[in-house]
């Protein structure tokens, strides 16, 4: 397979870098919420528009016995990681906490912990029996000194992890009435053997397993709307082709328009469709098929390569890569295959187009002065903001589902690796090391 530094416009368009769902991967089992109590109504008009003041909140540790104290730690520090990651909180520094006396009974020091800064607290419980874990949280307004959110969750204590994701999930949208991202994951292509195969991750890189398993090239995986299944293209029958894995492990081959070469799959809103390109009638074109029947639409009649297919969030639209005025660059059209228009107007080559939830921008990537970098383009105002600057090549941008994070591939360190970042270019982290990996995808 070519380098991604020598990357071009092919019909096998997200190759360049990469390249399953084992049942217990893609359908983990969830923690189970057990009990929700009533609560007075939550608080609002904390978080508004881009210049919003942080929440400080505080996480102590939970109260937990000596057989539980492991899994109450590490539920408790991936609250935090969750929420510092999620931009909207502060945390508040846990070597403060012992400054704020315990609780006595329901009386909870407010004043205290006011005093070391924390608008918010999370006081909880962890209790293990057997192979079960138990997290009871209460959330404290510390101005108005009431409960406002009261919570208890349960599941396998393997589960620990995912528990804690759901807790800070479950925060994010009390205090914002936005989706988070801690329970998402992300998965990718990586080097195995002499092939390629498709792996998942947590958004924070935890958790890493294999989902493919045929020793061939896996590539170019895409998340189904629901997060149950993933759409990716592989070699396993001979010859490149879109297959599906769905929640139970089992791997189904899409049947596409036919051709030798079917690639880059992208989901409809619905999860119905799937748009790919094809080269079923000799030349590159754009497709969708519908999975229930089968049947396969031409979108595009152009003897340019048409290729990288992304649906809109409304499913309305449909934006791709195009050479069509000489050059690869990003057009958008309706879902019908009509009024196509051209979006991207600097770089001399725009690919691999990614819709934020709110269908409000683009991602894409854009070649300026040799190099790939990645861009985000506001529809409405046409402004372009390049959000990485020449940290090596970076490609595959794709959504959190919180729209405030995009994660991407980049060589920045010498080998292809996966990264995320804040959606304005700032917190960049590095999630997978060693082998090279690429072409990422981000659950909703």
């Amino acid at each position: 397979m070519p380098d991604p530094t020598s990357r071009r416009l092919a019909i096998l368009p997200r190759f360049a870098g990469c390249a399953a769902l084992a049942a217990a991967a893609l359908c983990a089992a969830q923690p189970r919420l057990l009990a929700q109590q009533p609560s007075p109504p939550r608080i609002t008009g904390v978080v508004t528009g881009e210049g919003f003041t942080p929440i400080r909140i505080a996480l102590p540790s939970p109260d937990a016995p000596a057989t539980a104290a492991g899994p109450a730690r590490e539920i408790i520090e991936t609250v935090r990681d969750d929420l510092r990651f999620a931009g909207f909180f502060d945390v508040v520094d846990p070597s403060l906490y012992p400054l704020v006396p315990a609780a006595k009974g329901d009386a909870v020091p407010h004043d205290d912990w006011r005093s070391i800064g924390a608008d918010s607290v999370v006081l909880s419980r962890v209790t293990v029996q057997q192979d079960r874990i138990d997290l009871e949280a209460r959330l404290h307004d510390n101005a108005s000194r009431a409960v406002v959110f009261a919570r208890r969750y349960g599941g396998a204590t393997d589960l620990a992890r995912r528990v804690a994701h759901q807790l800070a999930d479950d925060l994010v949208r009390h205090f914002t009435g936005r989706s988070g991202a801690a329970l998402s994951r992300i998965a990718f292509c990586s080097k195995h053997g002499d092939g390629k195969e498709i792996y998942l991750m947590d958004y924070d890189g935890r958790r890493l397993r294999r989902l493919t398993t045929s020793g061939t090239l896996n590539l170019s995986p895409a998340w189904s709307p629901d997060g149950e299944r993933l759409a990716f293209v592989s070699w396993r029958t001979g010859r490149p082709a879109i297959h599906l894995m769905d929640s139970d492990g089992k791997v189904h081959r899409v049947a596409t328009a036919g051709g030798d070469l079917n690639s880059a799959p992208g989901w409809s809103p619905d999860g119905r469709k799937l748009v790919y390109n094809s080269d079923a009638d000799g030349n590159s074109e754009l497709y969708v098929v519908d999975l229930a029947s089968g049947k396969n639409t031409r979108l595009t009649h152009t003897p340019a390569i048409e290729t990288s297919p992304a649906v809109s969030p409304n499913g309305r639209e449909i934006a791709f890569t195009s050479d069509r005025s000489g050059s690869p660059q990003i057009y958008i059209m309706d879902a019908e295959g009509l009024n196509s228009r051209r979006v991207s107007t600097e770089g001399d080559f725009n690919d691999s187009a990614s819709w934020s939830p709110q269908g409000d921008r683009l991602a894409y990537v854009s070649r300026r002065d040799g190099r790939f970098n990645i861009v985000v383009l506001n529809l409405a105002t046409g402004v372009l903001t390049s959000l990485t600057r020449g940290e090596g090549s970076n490609e595959d941008p794709r959504w959190a589902p919180d729209g405030r994070h995009i994660v991407f591939s980049s060589n920045r360190s010498g080998s292809w690796q996966i990264y995320t970042m804040a959606a304005d270019g700032s917190d960049v982290r590095q999630l997978t090391r060693g082998i090279d990996s690429y072409t990422p995808d981000w659950s909703r």
